[in-house]
C-alpha cells in the first residue's frame, strides 16, 4: 500500500512537473510570438529601430527561430546593413533550409555587397524551392542587369510575365535590359507600358528619358525628367538626369542649378561633383573644377579615372609635380592603367626626365598591346575595375524625408568617453557597472554616461554642503573626497575636482573610481582647452559661467594624454574587468593617433562585455579608417543591431559602394 502511494505521488509529481514545463514552454512560445507580431507591426509602419529591438528579443527568447532571424534580417536590410542581414538570413536557413525567402533575400544582400557568385547561387536555390514566385525572378533580373547580362535579365522578366506578374517594375527592368542591348525601339515600348500601368511612378519617366538621351534626343528626355520631378520633387536622381540633359542642350545655367540642387540634397554624391567639375572646365574655372574633383576623391579615394583627370588639369595649370602625384596614385591603385603611364610620360618629358618618360611610354604601349591581344577579363577583374571607376551616387534626401535612418545626414564621430555621475535628474543614457563585493569601490553600483547630465542647482548646493560636513567630520575618509570631486567635475569645476581626486588617492591608493575620475577630469579639461582656443569653462553654482584663458601647446597636450593613459592603466591594474576604462583609454589613444592601440582597447572592452554597442561602433570606425572595410562593417553591423543608429549612416556611406 505504501509502495503504491509512493508510485501515485511520483506520477503526480511527474505530471505536475510536465504540466509546469509545458506551461512555461507555452508561455515562452507565446512571448516569442508576441515579440514577432509586435516587430512585424513596427516593420510595416517603418519603425525600423523599434522593430530591430523586438526581433532582438525574439531571437534572445528563441535562438532557433528561423522566423525571428528572417524578420530581423529584413529589418537590417531595410536599414542598409547588408552584412548583418546576410548573417541573419544565413541563420534562418540553418534552422529552416526549405524556406525560399531566406535564400531570396540573402541573394539580394549579397548582390549589394558585390558577391554575385553567392547571390546567383542563392537565387537558384530560392527558385528551386518556390518555382511560382515571380519576385525572385524579378530580383535576379536586377542582378543580371547590373552584371550586363542583359539577355538573362530579359529571360527572367519573361518568365515572371508568364507567372502573371504585371507590375510596371517588370517592364522597367526589361526595358533597361533591352536598352543595354541597344534595342531602343523595344525598350521604349516597355517604358511606355510601364508609364501606362502607373502614371504616378517617376521611374518609368526616368528610364524612358535615359533611353532618349542615348538616342541623342535630349529635348524629349528633358520632358520626361521634368515630369518625373513633378511627381517627386525630392528624387535627386531626376535632377541629376535633367542636369545631364541640360548639358547636352548647352543650358549651362540650368545644369549648374540642378547639380547644386543634387549636392544640397545629397552632399556625398561624387557623381554630381564630377559633372559639376566638367561644367566648370567649360566656363574656364579650372581651379573650381580641381576643387570639385578633390571632393570626388575624398568620397571615392580609389577612382583611378578621376586621378587621371585631375592630373591632366594640374598639368594644364603648370602644377607638374601635382600631376605626377595623381598619376602615381592611379598607377599605385591599378598598375595596368596604361593611360596613367602615358600621361605621366608626357609630364616627365616636360620636367626633363627623358629616361623616365621613355620607360613610362613603353609601359603604356606594352599594356595596350597585352589588352588588345587578351580581350577577356574574369568576373572578379571586371567587378574590381567597375569599383575603381565607380562614383558614390548617393541619391537621397539630406533631411531623410523618406524616413530611412541610414539616409539621414549626420557628421561621423567616435563615441566619446564615459564618465561617472553622482546623481542626475534624467536617468536616460545612464549605464551601470556592478561593483558588489569588488575591492576598491565605496558603492555597489557605479552610474556612467557619455552625455552631460542635467543638474538641479539647488540640489547641487545641498549636496555640496553635505559633503563639506562629511569631510570635516571624517577627514580621513577617501570616499568623501571622491564624491566631492565627482560633483565638482559634474559642475565643470575641473581644477577643484582634480584636487579632491588627488586627496582621495593619497588617502586610499586602491580607490578605483578616484583614479578613473581623475583621468576623465583631466581629459575633459584638456578637451575644453583644445576645443575652445585656450578657454577653460568653469561652472560655479553661486555665479554664472566663467571663462579663464589658458594657452597650451601640442607638447603639453601630448603630455596630458600620457598622464590620462597612466591613470587608466592604474585603474586596469586595480580592476581588470572594468570594461568602461578600456573604452575610455581607446578613445584617448585614438586622439593620439595610436589607432591600433585604440582598436585593441575597444576589442578588450568587447571581450569583457559582448553587448558594448559603443565599443563596436568606435572599433568599426577605426577599422574603416585603416582600410579594413569588411571587419569594420561587421563591427558597425553589431553596433547598429544593438541600437547605435549612426552605424547605419556610416554603413550607407562607406560599406557598400
Amino acid at each position: 500500500m505504501k509502495q503504491s502511494r509512493i508510485k501515485i505521488q511520483s506520477r503526480v509529481i511527474f505530471s505536475l512537473s510536465l504540466l509546469i514545463w509545458l506551461t512555461m514552454f507555452k508561455l515562452q512560445a507565446q512571448r516569442v510570438g508576441n515579440y514577432i507580431e509586435i516587430g512585424r507591426k513596427d516593420l510595416k509602419e517603418n519603425n525600423l529601430i523599434k522593430a530591430l529591438e523586438d526581433f532582438n528579443l525574439a531571437v534572445y527568447m528563441h535562438p532557433t527561430s528561423y522566423e525571428a532571424y528572417f524578420l530581423r534580417g529584413i529589418t537590417k536590410y531595410s536599414l542598409g546593413d547588408y552584412v548583418g542581414a546576410e548573417y541573419d538570413f544565413t541563420m534562418s536557413i540553418e534552422f529552416d533550409p526549405y524556406y525560399a525567402e531566406s535564400y531570396h533575400y540573402r541573394a539580394i544582400v549579397r548582390s549589394q555587397q558585390y558577391n554575385f557568385g553567392g547571390a546567383l547561387e542563392d537565387y537558384k536555390l530560392a527558385v528551386e524551392r518556390d518555382k511560382k514566385n515571380a519576385y525572385i525572378l524579378i530580383n535576379r533580373a536586377r542582378t543580371y542587369l547590373f552584371l550586363k547580362e542583359y539577355q538573362k535579365a530579359i529571360d527572367d522578366c519573361n518568365k515572371a510575365l508568364k507567372l502573371k506578374f504585371s507590375s510596371e517594375d517588370l517592364f522597367i527592368i526589361r526595358g533597361m535590359a533591352r536598352k543595354g542591348l541597344k534595342e531602343f525601339e523595344e525598350a521604349l515600348k516597355d517604358f511606355n507600358t510601364a508609364v501606362e500601368k502607373n502614371r504616378f511612378n517617376p521611374d518609368g519617366y526616368l528610364q524612358r528619358g535615359s533611353a532618349r538621351m542615348e538616342l541623342e534626343q535630349p529635348d524629349s528626355a528633358l520632358v520626361d525628367f521634368n515630369h518625373a520631378i513633378s511627381l517627386d520633387s525630392l528624387e535627386t536622381q531626376s535632377y541629376m538626369n535633367r542636369a545631364l540633359a541640360r548639358i547636352e542642350i548647352h543650358d549651362t545655367i540650368g545644369a549648374f542649378k540642378d547639380l547644386n540642387k543634387v549636392l544640397k540634397m545629397s552632399p556625398y554624391n561624387s557623381f554630381a561633383y564630377y559633372n559639376r567639375a566638367i561644367l566648370k572646365i567649360g566656363t574656364d574655372d579650372t581651379k573650381g573644377a580641381i576643387s570639385d574633383l578633390d571632393k570626388v576623391l575624398a568620397l571615392n579615394p580609389e577612382n583611378i579615372a578621376v586621378y587621371l583627370f585631375r592630373g591632366q588639369l594640374k598639368a594644364s595649370t603648370g602644377n607638374l609635380k601635382g600631376a605626377i602625384a595623381d598619376y602615381n596614385k592611379a598607377i599605385g591603385i591599378y598598375p595596368e592603367f596604361a593611360d596613367a603611364f602615358y600621361e605621366r610620360s608626357q609630364v616627365k618629358k616636360q620636367l626633363g626626365d627623358f629616361k623616365g618618360a621613355e620607360k613610362d611610354y613603353k609601359m603604356a604601349y606594352g599594356i595596350n598591346e597585352f589588352n588588345f591581344n587578351n580581350d577577356s577579363l574574369s568576373l572578379e577583374q571586371t567587378m574590381y575595375l567597375k569599383k575603381l571607376l565607380a562614383f558614390s551616387g548617393e541619391f537621397y534626401d539630406k533631411d531623410a524625408s523618406d524616413g530611412k535612418i541610414q539616409n539621414q545626414f549626420v557628421d561621423i564621430e567616435l563615441k566619446t568617453v564615459f564618465h561617472a555621475v553622482l546623481f542626475a535628474s534624467d536617468l536616460s543614457g545612464i549605464k551601470m557597472y556592478d561593483t558588489f563585493d569588488k575591492k576598491g569601490y565605496s558603492v555597489p553600483i557605479i552610474n556612467l554616461t557619455e552625455e552631460e547630465p542635467k543638474l538641479d542647482e539647488n540640489m547641487v548646493r545641498v549636496e555640496m554642503d553635505a559633503l563639506d560636513r562629511s569631510i570635516i567630520e571624517k577627514p580621513g575618509e577617501a570616499s568623501n573626497y571622491y564624491q566631492k570631486g565627482l560633483l565638482l567635475a559634474q559642475t565643470r569645476d575641473y581644477r577643484s575636482a582634480l584636487n579632491y581626486f588627488d586627496e582621495a588617492i593619497r588617502l586610499d591608493p586602491q580607490h578605483v573610481m578616484a583614479w578613473f575620475c581623475r583621468a576623465n577630469t583631466r581629459f575633459k579639461l584638456t578637451e575644453l582647452i583644445t576645443s575652445n582656443n585656450g578657454m577653460e569653462y568653469v561652472f560655479d553654482a553661486s555665479r554664472d559661467l566663467s571663462i579663464a584663458h589658458q594657452q597650451i601647446d601640442s607638447a603639453s597636450i601630448e603630455k596630458e594624454y600620457n598622464q590620462i593613459i597612466q591613470d587608466f592603466n592604474k585603474v586596469i591594474s586595480l580592476d581588470p574587468d572594468f570594461y568602461f576604462v578600456y573604452f575610455n583609454k581607446g578613445y584617448v589613444r585614438s586622439l593620439m593617433s595610436d589607432y591600433w592601440g585604440a582598436i585593441n582597447d575597444f576589442s578588450k572592452a568587447i571581450g569583457l562585455k559582448d553587448d558594448f554597442a559603443e565599443a563596436y561602433y568606435n572599433k568599426g570606425l577605426l577599422l574603416l579608417f585603416m582600410k579594413l572595410n569588411s571587419t569594420g562593417c561587421s563591427n558597425l553591423s553589431r553596433a547598429g543591431e544593438m541600437g547605435i543608429e549612426e552605424a547605419y549612416h556610416v554603413m550607407k556611406r562607406y560599406c557598400f559602394k
